[in-house]
């Protein structure tokens, strides 16, 4: 049991970004707390789908908050990429940010209001 408790804290070790390659320079300990919301807000929406499968009565109520934390993460992926609205992205770079994060808010409403 030791041993496959060792192995799950290696691999959850291995999901938490590294502070000093994924952060800007001028504010590096929020642009860190983003990234560790951002991938909470990830593995909850992940946990919720996964317990929607499982949970009959009330699945939509499970996807709904799961959409609901996916879009929630793709706003702090929006804060990150453009350093809080203060570099211009491209387009191009930003298209699945732009529509992804607004599809997920549509989604969790027509799952919360079922």
């Amino acid at each position: 049991m030791d041993k496959a408790f060792k192995k799950l804290k290696n691999a959850l070790k291995a999901t938490i970004p590294d502070r000093d390659v994924l952060t800007h320079e001028e504010h590096p300990k929020l642009d860190y707390a983003m990234l560790l919301v951002r991938n909470n807000l990830v593995g909850a929406a992940a946990v919720l789908f996964i317990i929607s499968f499982f949970v009959d009565e009330h699945y939509h109520i499970f996807k709904g908050v799961g959409y609901f934390c996916g879009a929630a993460a793709y706003v702090f992926e929006c804060l990150l990429l453009t350093d809080c609205f203060k570099t211009k992205v491209p387009h191009k770079e930003m298209f699945m940010v732009y529509c992804l994060g607004p599809l997920y808010l549509i989604m969790g409403l027509g799952y919360i209001l079922k």
